[in-house]
């Protein structure tokens, strides 16, 4: 028994030494950043030295939610606003359109392979790569789209279109993935039980799908939320009205624009409780997943 517990001793010991550069750089450069985000949003910070110069309270976060004497307008109560309304327009078609795409792909159809390809074609092009070109096909000279950014019900829209096509390429990837782990024993015996391919969609193939449905509503609202490339290739500004005016622009604007350091750091803090929140919601739908 000693000699057990030893050698599970030396197993965690291992374990921790080939964690510990990952957790160096964790340490500098993702908690010990937030950590200091979490102190300068209570602060005045000196726009010379980067350090906090006089007590400010709950103020940045008054002002964010437009309450209190710190109230300065809704602002920024509208680009959380914004970003809810971006993130319900790109999240929920990208999922369909990846999972309509992965339907097709997983079809035994001659040059499928091809068809494959081109789905995962946005996969190479980065995002500020795609901005560009979505850019150009907006722009007034093309006079095909040349009004949707000027627009201020449409310029959301059109930085969501562009979104969609950017994660399509993924989502499609991972849920067909999943497609081919589902055994085909199971659809095979949903048909001999007369099941008809919408039925055993429902009750076969989307059931077993759940868990890579729930990783992508996850990682798609956090990268929603965190959009800020698009925004700034396409538009580069608030948009017309403010349409388009998301947290992390507004985050960028406080910090490079305003150099209000302060409240740049309250909005990345209210922006990380807001995807806590959201993350932790979206993990009470484990109970519904169905794991094989």
């Amino acid at each position: 028994m000693p000699a057990t517990r030893l050698h599970g001793g030396n197993e965690t010991w291992a374990a921790f030494v080939y964690l510990a550069p990952a957790l160096v750089l964790f340490a500098a450069f993702t908690f010990w950043p937030f950590l200091r985000a979490v102190e300068m949003s209570f602060f005045l910070v000196d726009r010379n030295t980067f350090e906090p110069a006089k007590w400010f309270g709950l103020g940045y976060y008054q002002r964010i939610f437009n309450l209190g004497e710190a109230a300065l307008g809704d602002d920024w109560i509208r680009s959380i606003a914004t970003t809810f309304q971006f993130t319900l327009m790109v999240v929920p078609l990208t999922l369909i359109g990846a999972l309509g795409l992965a339907l097709l792909a997983a079809t035994k159809v001659k040059g499928i392979g091809a068809f494959r390809t081109i789905f995962t074609s946005s996969l190479a092009i980065s995002l500020a790569s795609a901005g560009v070109i979505w850019s150009l096909l907006y722009s007034p000279n093309l006079k095909v789209f040349d009004h949707v950014l000027t627009d201020s019900k449409t310029a959301l829209a059109a930085v969501a279109v562009m979104t969609i096509w950017t994660n399509l390429g993924f989502a499609f990837l991972i849920l067909l993935a999943g497609l081919q782990a589902i055994p085909k024993d199971l659809w095979e015996s949903a048909k001999i039980d007369g099941a008809g391919p919408q039925r055993t969609f429902f009750r076969v193939t989307l059931p077993l799908l759940s868990p890579t449905l729930l990783f992508l509503l996850i990682t798609s609202t956090i990268g929603s939320f965190q959009a800020f490339t698009q925004f700034k290739v396409i538009i580069d500004s608030v948009g017309p009205d403010q349409s388009t005016n998301v947290l992390v622009y507004a985050l960028f604007t406080a910090f490079w624009t305003e150099n209000n350091y302060g409240l740049a750091a309250a909005l990345s803090v209210v922006l990380f409780g807001l995807l806590l929140v959201l993350s932790l919601v979206q993990y009470r739908l484990d109970g519904r997943v169905h794991y094989q």
